[in-house]
């Protein structure tokens, strides 16, 4: 018994630090099995998670040489390429997500919102990187899937051509397999899978507040008082649009402003489009999104719960 455990360390040892983790892993789910079909009680989800958690840690320990690699020859001009290219995306995803922004928040082109775009794609910036990142990771995982499915089989009948190759007299050696690989696709599959929903979620849950965050950019920084531009109204802002339209706001007897369009002169096109309700319910609204989202509501019955659980152990 000392004598196979000393072997299991051995090689064990002889395993990089990802494939250890990938190893580790295994070795969880299995036993979450076996611990479910003896007790009968399912923890899947709990050893799933535990698992997945350290596929994740071994991509990552394997992606650190690379990491390292690219910080030591980062100036050279092959290797700011490809940040630069990321870079470029993300300014690219988060551009497309004001203008989609503006363009349903306000209901309007937002090709003539320049402002009020750039600003929401400063905003987005950082949330955009969690899709390229989520893209990038899921493609990378798509090559080295394909590349194991083509590799390996090959691999395996040079092992077995090794080993008759040793019967009959002859010296072949067989470095280590790289059946391993598997799992580093699966890493960056998980990886992208958890980004790409951080993003979604993101997206789903504070659209709301980014609506009433759309609208006061574009009323502060698009719209303008000129009071010697043809047609306009007092106390109006306004902001020209293409083939004769013209936006403006006007601010209500009960602070609202309201966002319309019409077309010059006032008289043959008047249509409100937008309402922007005054400080008081916009900021009452807010807090009732904050109060319904899921995590926070997460958060407070974790916290009770362990309230409960302490007063019952005292």
């Amino acid at each position: 018994m000392i004598a196979l455990k000393a072997k299991l360390l051995a090689k064990f040892q002889q395993y990089s630090v990802s494939q250890r983790f990938y190893l580790a892993s295994v070795v969880t789910y299995l036993i979450t099995i076996a611990a479910s079909l003896y007790t009968g009680i399912s923890a899947l989800t709990i050893g799933t998670t535990v698992a997945a958690a350290l596929i994740i840690c071994g991509f990552i320990a394997w992606c650190i040489p690379f990491a390292r690699w690219l910080h030591t020859a980062w100036d050279k001009p092959f290797a700011k390429t490809p940040i630069i290219i990321m870079h470029l995306l993300a300014l690219l995803i988060s551009t497309a997500c004001a203008r989609f922004a503006v363009a349903e928040t306000l209901g309007l082109p937002p090709q003539s919102f320049d402002l009020t775009v750039g600003f929401l794609a400063l905003l987005f910036y950082i949330p955009s990187w969690l899709l390229v990142v989520a893209i990038l990771l899921g493609l990378t995982a798509v090559l080295i899937m394909v590349i194991a499915m083509i590799s390996l089989p090959f691999e395996a009948a040079w092992q077995h051509m090794t080993r008759l190759a040793a019967l009959l007299g002859f010296q072949a050696k067989f470095k280590q397999s790289r059946s391993m690989i598997m799992f580093h696709g699966a890493g960056a599959l998980i990886i992208s899978v958890l980004f790409a929903m951080s993003y979604g979620y993101l997206t789903d849950n504070f659209s709301p507040a980014f609506k009433a965050v759309t609208k006061v950019i574009a009323l502060r920084s698009d719209f303008h008082k000129t009071p010697k531009y043809p047609d306009v109204r007092t106390g109006e802002y306004v902001h020209p649009l293409e083939n004769g339209f013209i936006a403006y706001a006007r601010e209500q007897e009960d602070k609202s402003v309201i966002i319309g369009v019409r077309l010059q002169p006032a008289e043959n096109y008047d249509a409100v489009v937008s309402t922007i309700p005054p400080l008081k319910v916009a900021m009452t609204t807010m807090a009732e999104h904050v109060k319904q989202s899921p995590a926070l509501i997460w958060l407070l019955s974790s916290s009770t719960s362990e309230t409960k659980s302490d007063s019952m152990l005292r």
